[in-house]
């Protein structure tokens, strides 16, 4: 837990002495990822989303996010400021926590164009109850909505 606020802090105070980098990315909006199968997307399912609607101030990202399984068995809400973050360059480093069990992952954002490249690099804090799924997305493309 330590190394990783320690490597917050570090990617924190190279943002903040590098104004010129941080403003290269722009995380600002909502990113959407459509989980469904092309079979699941013909018929209409429902759900099957994971989002991120991102705010971002300077070298600062705050924000939510959600997630759901094709036709809504799971649910992961966010909420309001459940995704807290730093950009360095076209990069951000992200603690998302889960609305659905309140596990704590830190994973990897970067920018290419109209699209949000995101993994999932380290589990922070495991859920409650232990083996319930955050149903935070460990990787993917998302496009801005």
């Amino acid at each position: 837990m330590r190394a990783f606020f320690a490597s917050l802090c570090i990617f924190g105070f190279v943002a903040a002495s590098s104004p010129i980098l941080a403003g290269e990315a722009n995380f600002n909006g909502t990113w959407s990822i459509d989980l469904r199968s092309k079979a699941g997307q013909k018929r209409g399912v429902e759900c099957g989303f994971a989002t991120f609607a991102l705010v971002q101030t300077g070298s600062k990202i705050s924000g939510d996010h959600t997630s759901s399984t094709p036709g809504c068995g799971r649910l992961n809400e966010g909420g309001k400021g459940t995704v807290k973050g730093v950009v360095v360059g076209n990069t951000a480093v992200l603690v998302v926590t889960s609305g659905r069990n309140g596990a704590i992952v830190m994973g990897k954002a970067t920018t290419t164009g109209a699209s949000l490249l995101w993994q999932t690099l380290e589990e922070i804090k495991q859920g409650e109850p232990e083996g319930d799924s955050p149903l935070i997305l460990g990787k993917g493309r998302l496009a801005r909505q």
